[in-house]
């Protein structure tokens, strides 16, 4: 690939010469930073490796801390992020049923909605493996993250961070684990819903040993177990059909049991309207009779949502070791290791068998149906007697890091190596039959369409199924840094300091298809091919905090990243933060970010799926005065084929952010803050889907039609495929308003209260591709997701002595749905809040009881005619399908 060079400017030389001048700095300025150390514990904050005194910095920094995520009850990264106002659009448990092409089992994290591979997962201010699975989003998996470990989250808000890296577009997540940790915890959980399903039980051990200043050494461990069930569609009775005309929602499949068919031309080809020799009687309650629908009245529907899973069973084990020696001389040496497994199993609704003839010799031809006109059968149907899809999914990460920090010649340094993994193994174990040996076995005529099988057929069927580990991925990340701090020289308000640092990391990934799956041998899954790629890239960067004046200080850095597939790019970040008292700060930020194509993003090869919602083709599906194609099969109610994978031209994305906010502090126990923020994304790397079917026309190019019927004028052929690869479609700029409040009494006789309050407003969600006009995504559902104008979450707490209590709210504001209403009209989704309520109670110093409802009302997920999502009647992507639960943990400390 030809290399983008993009020379440094000379600023970047002023700036390094100053770094490294600075160390030549006397024994006075290392003396005196030495004398203050010893006076002040200074701390780092995400977005800054100066350490400082006050949390506030010029960049907004949203941190949550381990009571926090106590009280609000959950128990894993992705349900934290969900209650993250920043947060929008995010990958979850629901949503990973949507994602039957490769990446099941992956939960990723979206700051401002701007896509999962724009969001930088850190774990102890370093990088983990991403997921491993190719696909369209690479990211870090938050089920890696060990949620038991964590002592609390920083969440910097402002992206493209100069010193963790620019491909942080949307922001960084920094979750941090405990450290110095001495004693031990056992504790468990145990949580049921009232309706039934989805229970989950947790347990976990920590201990450490040791205090650093005392014995010189630290050592810890937490061990924790996740086991969660599944969660049937049939068990909620809230849920949908996939055919619900009110909401004009209609992506129920033409693919049954028993099954539709249509008579077959002598060219092979289908004809006329689709029959069912079971209708209007059909098979519920997952086949039903819809003569509205667009199968038509003579056939049935297949409303997949009342025979699959809506939540996944999992079960996850996370390992996180840590310890910390002292070396002398100001030096420490420290050791990290992490193991995580999670297994998940995905249970969808039974295979789809579209392109088979069923015999006219075949013993179980419907003649009662076709009386007259006989042919063979293009048969539509569901393998019912195959069993559901069921997949096994396990990701293990694993990160192994070894460093050193301290103080030398007046510097504080820390560097390390990190090696770390992510492995995905995918096992289609049940559901799923091999291609060959079906289509023949169907081609005897003994298996049946339409009921159940004789032995014989039964037989040759249970001979094509397959247990097969037909995907399996690794991912790798090397990386070696290292970065110094010091302070410089006096100015007018302070202190001078600087930061120094490089990074050198090598990215490998590998894709392993199973023989079978290489062969296009798994029905209903095309071929894939085996693939590998890797990368080098090499960063240096530096970073003032510069004084200029009483309460006005400048944050000054830059960062240069050379990739050796993409070549040279230099980016700058700049912060000022201005407080002329105490009570008041105000700050604002600009940078400018640049994100490489993923190695799944460039390497993995084209191949054949579905599309995964069900639409009309609007040039074809259409009602005139002349002509009444609603009904068309060719036209209507499709899921063509698509064809899935990377391109290896894809272009960077880069970007420009601004942000601008206050924090006033009016009195000690009441902060609000006020942000503003603005991301502009050039070049933006997307897999398109429903806007080939909203907007035809535009997008001809990577459309794929049949030839036109003469009897049908003015209609193109019908849609036969879709090119759904990776590609660079235009730009993406967002804004808005982050609102923070947080207040606390003081403390009396009749205990402590406190208020907190985060919530986003998104101002535009605009996007452009090259050819067309400008849409505005805020507050719509566009293309595959939604961002919420306004979103925000609500903490009530309450201290008195031993007891605690804690009432909070997540609220998501109405809109506009993906479809309008039947009549044309603009339809609206339903705000959507969900309230949590939790207490717990010290029973001794060592131990504490706690327990809690969540969802407390019992709120059902609005109803929505979304339908890129797989799960269809409302939004899987920020819903919550398990409805009011209860659960008891308990906390066991040995000090």
């Amino acid at each position: 690939m030809k290399q983008r060079q993009v020379p440094a400017p000379t600023v970047l030389a002023g700036l390094l010469r100053l770094a490294f001048g600075a160390m030549a700095l006397g024994a006075t300025g290392a003396a005196l930073a030495q004398a203050e150390e010893s006076k002040l514990q200074r701390v780092e904050i995400t977005g800054s490796s100066i350490k400082r005194l006050d949390a506030e910095t010029a960049l907004p920094v949203q941190v949550i801390r381990r009571e926090d995520i106590d009280k609000s009850g959950v128990t894993t990264a992705a349900e934290l992020l969900g209650k993250v106002s920043a947060s929008a659009a995010g990958l979850t448990d629901g949503a990973s049923f949507s994602d039957i092409s490769g990446q099941r089992g992956f939960n990723g994290a979206n700051l401002r909605g701007i896509g999962v591979s724009s969001t930088l997962v850190l774990l102890n201010g370093r990088r983990l493996a991403n997921f491993a699975s190719p696909g369209s989003n690479a990211g870090v998996d938050l089920n890696a993250i060990p949620a038991a470990a964590i002592a609390r989250v920083e969440v910097l808000k402002d992206g493209a961070s100069a010193i963790y890296g620019t491909d942080a577009i949307g922001g960084v997540i920094n979750f941090i684990t405990r450290s110095d940790y001495v004693g031990a915890d056992a504790s468990i959980y145990g949580s049921a819903t009232q309706h039934g399903g989805a229970g989950k039980t947790m347990a976990t051990l920590s201990g450490g040993t040791g205090k650093l200043s005392e014995q010189g050494y630290n050592a810890f461990m937490v061990l924790d177990y996740q086991d969660n069930k599944p969660l049937r569609s049939g068990q909620r009775d809230w849920i949908g059909s996939a055919y619900q005309p009110d909401i004009n929602l209609d992506v129920g499949s033409s693919n049954t049991f028993p099954a539709n068919v249509r008579r077959v031309r002598a060219n092979g080809s289908p004809t006329g309207p689709r029959l069912n020799p079971s209708a209007p009687a059909c098979n519920p309650p997952a086949t039903v009779y819809a003569p509205g629908s667009f199968v038509g009245s003579q056939a049935c529907l297949y409303d997949y949502m009342q025979d699959t899973e809506i939540f996944p069973e999992s079960k996850r084990l996370s390992l996180l070791a840590r310890g910390e020696f002292e070396a002398g001389g100001g030096h420490t040496v420290f050791a990290e290791a992490l193991h995580n497994v999670t297994r998940s199993t995905y249970r969808i609704s039974p295979l789809t068998v579209t392109n088979l003839n069923y015999p006219l010799a075949g013993e179980y031809y419907p003649h009662s149906l076709i009386t007259t006109n006989k042919t063979d059968l293009r048969v539509s149907m569901r393998l019912a007697e195959g069993g559901n899809r069921t997949n096994e999914v396990e990701s293990t990460a694993q990160r192994l890091l070894l460093g050193a920090k301290g103080t030398l010649a007046g510097w504080d340094y820390n560097t390390g190596l990190n090696h770390s993994v992510n492995t995905v193994d995918d096992q289609y174990i049940d559901g799923y039959v091999r291609t060959s040996a079906f289509d023949s076995a169907f081609a005897t005529g003994k298996i049946n369409p339409f009921g159940a099988s004789g032995a014989e057929g039964q037989a040759l069927l249970k001979a094509a199924k397959i247990n097969d580990a037909a995907r399996q991925s690794r991912g790798t990340t090397n990386v070696f840094d290292a970065k110094a701090t010091r302070d410089l020289f006096e100015m007018a308000g302070g202190t001078a300091a600087i930061a120094v640092g490089g990074e050198y990391r090598k990215e490998k990934m590998r894709f392993t298809p199973s023989a079978l799956l290489a062969a296009g041998e798994i029905r209903g899954d095309g071929a894939a091919a085996a693939f590998a790629g890797q990368r080098t890239v090499k960063a240096a960067y530096v970073e003032l905090n510069l004084p200029f004046l009483a309460g006005v200080e400048t944050q000054l850095a830059l960062r240069h990243d050379r990739y050796d597939d993409f070549g040279a790019t230099t980016n700058p970040k700049f912060g000022l933060r201005w407080q002329p008292a105490k009570e008041f700060v105000a700050r604002a930020s600009y940078g400018e970010g640049f994100r490489a194509p993923s190695l799944s993003d460039l390497y993995n090869p084209p191949r054949t799926g579905q599309t995964n919602g069900i639409y009309n083709d609007p040039l074809g599906c259409i009602k005139t005065a002349a002509i009444d194609n609603t009904g068309n099969p060719d036209y209507c109610g499709l899921q063509p084929d698509k064809l899935l994978g990377g391109r290896a031209g894809l272009k960077p994305e880069t970007s420009k952010q601004f942000s601008a906010g206050v924090v006033f502090e009016p009195q000690r126990n009441l902060t609000a803050t006020l942000d503003y923020w603005k991301i502009r994304k050039q070049d933006v790397i997307v897999a398109p889907e429903g806007s080939y079917f909203s907007d035809p026309v535009r997008n001809a190019a990577y459309i794929e039609r049949g030839a036109a019927d003469p009897s049908l004028p003015g209609i193109p052929g019908p849609i036969l495929s879709i090119d759904s690869r990776l590609r660079n479609i235009g730009s993406l700029e967002t804004s808005g308003l982050d609102l923070g409040v947080n207040w606390r009494s003081a403390a009396s006789a009749w205990g402590r209260v406190a208020v907190g309050l985060t919530g986003t407003y998104v101002l535009d969600y605009k996007t452009r591709e090259a050819d067309a006009p400008e849409l505005n995504g805020a507050g719509v559902f566009a293309n595959d997701q939604v961002v919420q104008r306004w979103r925000h979450t609500l903490s009530l707490d309450y201290d008195l002595g031993p007891w605690s209590a804690t009432l909070q709210q997540t609220f998501y504001s109405h809109y506009r749905d993906q479809n309008p209403n039947p009549d044309g009209s603009e339809r609206r989704v339903k705000a959507y809040q969900l309230w949590d309520l939790t207490g717990s109670y010290a029973w001794s110093k060592a131990l504490r009881l706690r327990g809690g409802i969540r969802n407390l009302l019992d709120t059902n997920p609005p109803r929505s005619n979304q339908i890129y999502s797989f799960l269809a009647g409302y939004d899987p992507n920020y819903t919550d399908s398990r409805g009011r639960s209860f659960f008891l943990s308990a906390n066991y400390s040995f000090r």
